[in-house]
């Protein structure tokens, strides 16, 4: 039941050293053939090249700003040509910026509610209009156990990790009897280059308070008392995509070591 063999699939912020580059790599070792969306071409070549080299898939490189509703559609478009079809969506954009909110411009709200949010709409929307005329494949939106919990410095993000949690399980609502199946996977704290370079080296009043949210996170909240590995939460997404779970609907599955057990 653990096989994607024949699955085609795409997996959005795809360039990186964190979870979609974990995501690729898990759906590839399950045999699904990948479509990696990222906003640098360069970076999502070589991510593409490592997964095909490893685990012997197809993959596709393509890019696209995910902020862009026209780009979005036209890179889903892209990957479904060029693949051959398309299976499995995992939406994986995000873009914050932290900080206690009354210390929040207009422009930094918005540009979190756009990348923490929106986006996920953008990638969503894209991929029913393959999805939905088939009459089956699965929608995995990325959200953080942040929109389950409080914290200070990362009050707009977390609200729109709720949001992410709220579209996902309304959207199944909306689309499950038609043969699309929308799930998502919140991570809770999460150890990659960007969190590294966050907590070690905060460059202003504002990074200073979202770091010092993580780690009161981390000695406080996390009861098995460590960050996550993106491989972790990727774990939890690749489970998703293959049949194994195939009667969840609409659910988000926390990968955040008790961060939150409600």
């Amino acid at each position: 039941m653990m096989d994607l063999s024949g699955k085609k699939a795409v997996v959005t912020g795809a360039g990186g050293d964190g979870l979609g580059q974990a995501i690729a790599n898990r759906l590839g070792g399950l045999g699904a053939d990948i479509a990696l969306i990222g906003r640098t071409l360069e970076k999502v070549q070589r991510r593409g090249r490592e997964v095909e080299e490893r685990w012997g898939v197809k993959t596709v490189a393509i890019s696209a700003d995910m902020s862009d509703w026209d780009q979005v559609h036209n890179a889903v478009r892209e990957a479904h040509w060029q693949l051959g079809g398309l299976d499995i969506m995992v939406n994986n954009p995000v873009m914050v910026a932290g900080g206690l909110f009354e210390t929040q411009t207009k422009e930094q709200i918005d540009f979190t509610v756009l990348g923490s949010l929106s986006m996920m709409m953008y990638g969503a929307h894209a991929a029913l209009q393959f999805l939905l005329p088939q009459g089956s494949g699965k929608i995995i939106n990325i959200g953080s156990v942040g929109g389950r919990i409080q914290q200070r410095g990362l009050v707009v993000y977390n609200a729109c990790k709720a949001g992410v949690i709220g579209f996902t399980r309304n959207l199944a609502h909306e689309v499950a009897l038609r043969g699309v199946n929308v799930l998502g996977v919140a991570p809770g704290i999460m150890l990659n280059p960007q969190l590294k370079q966050y907590v070690l080296d905060p460059q202003d009043d504002q990074e200073r308070a979202g770091r010092a949210a993580i780690i009161e996170a981390i000695t406080q909240q996390v009861q098995l008392g460590r960050a996550s590995l993106p491989e972790e939460a990727a774990n939890m997404v690749a489970f998703l995509a293959t049949e194994a779970a195939d009667y969840l609907c609409g659910q988000t599955i926390d990968v955040a070591g008790g961060q939150w057990m409600g």
